[in-house]
């Protein structure tokens, strides 16, 4: 490699935030006065290293070789795993690493950072504690990521989004059918798109954070619509991400709308995966679904039995209502195992006093099974695809009816 090669190496603390919450800042000043110290004992003429800002160092390298470049940045990485004594106890601590070279990933400083701190999310996205050399292929994600950010907010804007609604039919003929609110994009050359096509990769909190008050405002909306034509729905649920819990705003604004409209809060639904609970401001989340539950608000967790501490929420955490999985239900008149899923969670559900809705039921088949194991509420496309509210009248008079008895098998 030429001598002028330069490999800029950025470096973040592993869960430096984590540590600053549970032992407090001066502890978190203690380890990076730690982490600083280490990082020098690798200082030579041909390495500098610099504090950025906050738990984010800088190294850079003018004498060692790209293939030689990993190697150096693992010492550095093995260094700092060395137990670290925090307050009264010792603990392991690791950092990431992203890293990219001049002139063969950047024709500039600026560009040269860019595809460092590129490397350093994708070293954090595989898993943390190691170093990663840029790829040009994260460039190309980073601008149409970049792409469809500017889309999505141009759309909100421009009234491109909307609310469509699929019901949640009961088991039972005398309880009022439910909606859950599902978000739309109605994009000038694609048409009609799902969340699943702009939110899967999406980490913009402020961007999430206003399609969460999009969606809110389209719920009391929709309400309005529904009891201003006297339609028989009882709730409509929404489903919210950690965006939405990162500050007071998306709560304090479901009330001010409950107040502005006069539609009380026990008219929602709330509905979070188990991604939720796994952030790092747990105890704000556990206040902010507080709030809601305790206004009447129901809290359902959705996609359950596709995480790792399901069960241990619905002891936690204010949860009335259990949404069992579609990947359960597609083979659950085929699939012994899938049967036994559906049964245990209806009984668990049911002996915790929780309400158990089942996603995904396409078939007639799979509905009667599910009514005759106590299954409350279905949801799918058997019912209806999801519509827009004008629409509402006609779906609900055309929903396919079940049995009125209920049969133990």
């Amino acid at each position: 490699m030429p001598p002028s090669s330069v490999h800029l190496a950025l470096l973040d603390i592993d869960t430096f935030k984590e540590i600053n919450d549970t032992f407090g800042h001066d502890i978190g000043d203690e380890l990076l006065t730690i982490f600083s110290e280490r990082l020098g004992l690798f200082v030579t003429p041909d390495v500098f290293v610099a504090r950025i800002a906050g738990d984010e160092f800088g190294i850079v390298m003018t004498g060692i070789q790209d293939d030689n470049v990993l190697a150096f940045l693992d010492q550095v990485l093995t260094s700092l795993r060395e137990p670290v004594k925090l307050s009264t106890t010792t603990r392991r601590c690791s950092a990431s690493i992203g890293v990219a070279s001049f002139p063969q990933h950047a024709s500039s400083l600026d560009e040269l950072f860019k595809a460092a701190d590129m490397a350093l999310y994708r070293s954090k996205a595989l898993g943390r504690d190691q170093a990663k050399f840029f790829i040009p292929r994260l460039r190309e994600v980073a601008e149409r990521k970049s792409e469809l950010l500017h889309a999505v907010a141009d759309g909100l804007d421009r009234g491109q989004f909307h609310l469509y609604y699929q019901p949640l039919v009961p088991s039972d003929p005398h309880s009022p059918i439910s909606l859950e609110g599902l978000l739309r994009w109605n994009h000038p050359d694609q048409g009609l798109i799902t969340p699943n096509a702009f939110l899967v990769d999406m980490d913009d909190p402020g961007l999430l954070a206003a399609i969460g008050m999009f969606v809110v405002k389209q719920a009391f909306e929709g309400m309005e619509v529904i009891d201003g034509e006297s339609l028989p729905v009882g709730r409509i649920a929404i489903n919210v991400t950690n965006a939405d819990f990162r500050s007071d705003a998306f709560v304090d604004r479901f009330f001010e709308l409950s107040l502005q409209t006069g539609i009380a809060p026990d008219r929602f639904c709330v509905e979070v995966t188990e991604g939720v609970f796994l952030g790092r401001d747990f105890q704000h989340l556990e206040g902010r679904l507080s709030r809601l539950h305790e206004a009447g608000v129901e809290i359902a967790l959705d996609d359950f039995g596709t995480g790792f501490a399901s069960l241990t929420h619905l002891r936690r955490m204010p949860i009335d209502r259990i949404k069992i999985d579609r990947s359960f239900v597609s083979n659950l008149t085929t699939s012994v195992e899938d049967l036994a899923i559906v049964r245990g969670v209806i009984d668990i559900a049911h002996s915790m006093a929780k309400v158990v809705t089942a996603e995904g039921v396409e078939t007639r088949e799979q509905a009667e099974l599910l009514q005759h194991l106590g299954c409350d509420y279905l949801q799918g496309w058997y019912f209806a695809k999801a519509f827009n509210i004008e629409r509402l009248p006609y779906v609900l008079s055309h929903l396919p009816r079940l049995p009125v008895s209920r049969n133990d098998i």
